[in-house]
């Protein structure tokens, strides 16, 4: 982030200096409120720069921390809006912005919670965390035109068995032991939070991100898809934690959900389809 030159300018002696490391030594300084600011920066005038400084320093972390509610509203819903603030300048210390678009800054957000002493009566926070992150993933995926049900007409029953999806980009999964799901539904609300395993599919065919709620079964059939199986080894991996696993009806319903771009026969069954 270079300095604005309506606030500071570098004194003559640091010219010379790697102008990287320059902008390193400011980067460091702006976004750390317990770092004293950079030597050989001075005023427009010549004189002190400190309190100029403080304000911009007040400002970028502002922007900063407004990024990451942006980001991540439920967790800033849970935990409460000065403590979100609190945690999110701890976390700006160890994990800074790499780039001025601040929308994809944030990733290890959830990892940070997971390890926060101050969060360990709260070990779903981690997760919703990453439920968010891929909410934001999906939001910001590649666009890809979703089948419909009426194109499944032009494959045979056998054909598709051995078949492999291609997936929306925007796909993507999250296994937790904890009832995530409910409380993303709930915009928020913690208090009917379970020890009670769920797994998400985070989706965006179209305009609308959408998290879905699966089984295990489920789960099984998605990710595997997802890994590029066919269509056969993937219903068997599901019915092992389903036996009445109903193929037809999960299949058409990714479907219908958008999540399938593409079905890809292998040369043996072009013939079949």
């Amino acid at each position: 982030m270079p300095p604005d030159r309506a606030i500071a300018h570098f004194a003559p002696g640091q010219r010379a200096a790697s102008h990287l490391a320059r902008q390193a030594a400011f980067t460091e300084a702006l976004l750390d409120g317990g770092a004293p600011v950079p030597e050989g920066l001075l005023a427009p005038g010549g004189g002190p720069v400190g309190r100029r400084f403080a304000v911009h320093r007040a400002t970028t972390t502002l922007g900063s921390v407004a990024a990451l509610a942006a980001r991540y509203p439920v967790l800033e819903r849970l935990l409460g809006g000065d403590t979100f603030v609190d945690l999110a300048r701890a976390f700006l210390r160890i994990d800074r912005p790499r780039t001025a678009l601040l929308l994809g800054w944030g990733d290890g957000l959830a990892d940070f919670v997971a390890v926060h002493p101050d969060l360990v009566d709260w070990p779903w926070l981690a997760d919703v965390a990453r439920l968010e992150t891929a909410w934001s993933e999906a939001h910001h995926a590649a666009e890809a035109e979703p089948l419909v049900p009426a194109d499944l007409a032009a494959f045979s029953p056998d054909a598709l068995a051995a078949a492999r999806l291609r997936l929306h980009p925007s796909l993507r999964l999250l296994a937790s032991p904890w009832s995530i799901v409910a409380v993303w539904a709930a915009g928020g609300e913690a208090e009917g939070v379970e020890l009670a395993p769920e797994w998400a599919m985070v989706l965006r065919p179209l305009a609308d991100v959408g998290v879905h709620r699966l089984d295990a079964a489920g789960f099984a059939f998605v990710s595997g898809l997802a890994s590029g199986c066919p269509l056969d080894e993937v219903v068997a991996a599901a019915c092992r934690f389903d036996d009445g696993f109903d193929t037809g009806t999960r299949f058409v319903e990714l479907v219908r959900l958008g999540a399938v771009v593409g079905i890809d026969l292998p040369h043996d069954a072009e013939e079949t389809r």
